[in-house]
């Protein structure tokens, strides 16, 4: 069944992109750019993501792809396309393994479907700083998750991007500041193993949805409260059905830059260099931009009535620890791996 709706995904794509001129593979006959001679061909990624375009990280994809079509010379032109409007985080990835023209950005964790040892990335307090980021970017054992993601089809580009610190918020006239005041209450995550698991060790009830759905369920009452960054609560306006935020920065998020691995080796190389380095060159542009924005956000969630609230850091940490021994099919040692990373 999966591997049907991946073939109808990749089909649906491919007439979509037919519908607006193109072939269906991305590519068109060159044309008259701006500032030097037309390339023969001009090759077209989609960019989809499912956060607003307006989300600090979402500006760092499109400035990215300004700076690609202008040292391309309008060669290869990544077109934006926020809020889901494309697919959801799932079904891009699956896009991408189909082969069709699409390059998603998203967290680690819906690349578990394919490698399920990258799921350690999402996992709760792994990193202290996204920094840290880098050094698992340049790994050796990155290195093998990528040759991993290649013969299932996914072409990782990076996954040194700042999403930003995820934390707690719901609805409510209690604070959260130690995990057992989570007891009992019902809290939506990705339907990922290590978020689910980080959520219902804090002693949550966990709901899954895709974040499309999360505003209705909380203003329905179908859950109580979520988790995401600060950007995100407030572009998503998520302040209007949860007035209380608990900053645990319980996981400090990557968001991870893919694409079809077919589909990049159909590039020229020259094109394939470019946008590999204008990736990396925008990593570290994203952890400046969304750090100095976080307190920003703060500052307006709390001008929209949302109360903070600091937390026992310890006793979510410590509650948290046992994620990392409950994920069945991650390798074996695989956190003292990924720590020794980190920490060397």
């Amino acid at each position: 069944m999966k591997k049907m709706m991946s073939l109808l995904l990749a089909m649906m794509m491919c007439l979509s992109l037919a519908a607006c001129g193109d072939s269906g593979d991305g590519k068109t006959s060159g044309g008259d750019t701006a500032g030097g001679e037309a390339p023969d061909e001009v090759y077209t990624l989609k960019m989809t993501y499912t956060i607003s375009g307006d989300e600090t990280v979402a500006k760092c994809a499109q400035e990215m792809a300004e700076k690609v079509k202008e040292r391309t010379n309008g060669g290869l032109i990544l077109e934006n396309y926020p809020n889901g409007e494309l697919a959801t985080d799932t079904d891009a990835l699956e896009l991408c393994a189909q082969g069709a023209n699409v390059i998603s950005f998203g967290t680690p964790d819906f690349l578990t479907a394919y490698v399920p040892d990258l799921g350690i990335l999402d996992g709760p307090f792994l990193f202290s700083d996204p920094s840290e980021f880098a050094k698992v970017d340049q790994s050796d054992w990155m290195a093998d998750m990528r040759t991993q993601l290649e013969a299932q089809g996914i072409k990782n580009l990076g996954m040194s991007w700042y999403f930003g610190a995820r934390e707690l918020t719901y609805s409510g006239d209690k604070g959260v500041t130690v995990p057992e005041d989570l007891n009992g209450m019902k809290i939506r995550s990705a339907s990922s193993e290590t978020r689910v698991g980080m959520m219902e060790a804090m002693g949550a009830t966990v709901t899954q949805m895709n974040w499309s759905e999360v505003y209705s369920a909380l203003q329905q009452g179908v859950c109580e409260g979520c988790e995401a960054p600060l950007s995100t609560l407030y572009s998503s306006k998520i302040y209007e059905v949860c007035k209380n935020i608990t900053l645990t920065d319980h996981i400090m998020a990557i968001w991870s830059v893919n694409m079809s691995n077919d589909y990049f080796n159909t590039l020229p190389e020259e094109y394939q260099q470019i946008l590999v380095e204008e990736i990396a060159n925008m990593a570290p542009t994203t952890i400046e931009r969304v750090t100095a924005d976080e307190s920003d956000f703060r500052s307006k969630l709390e001008a929209e009535g949302v109360t903070f609230y600091d937390c026992d850091r310890e006793a979510f940490v410590e509650a948290t620890r046992s994620v990392y021994d409950s994920i069945s099919n991650w390798s074996d040692g695989l956190y003292d791996t990924v720590s020794a990373i980190i920490n060397g």
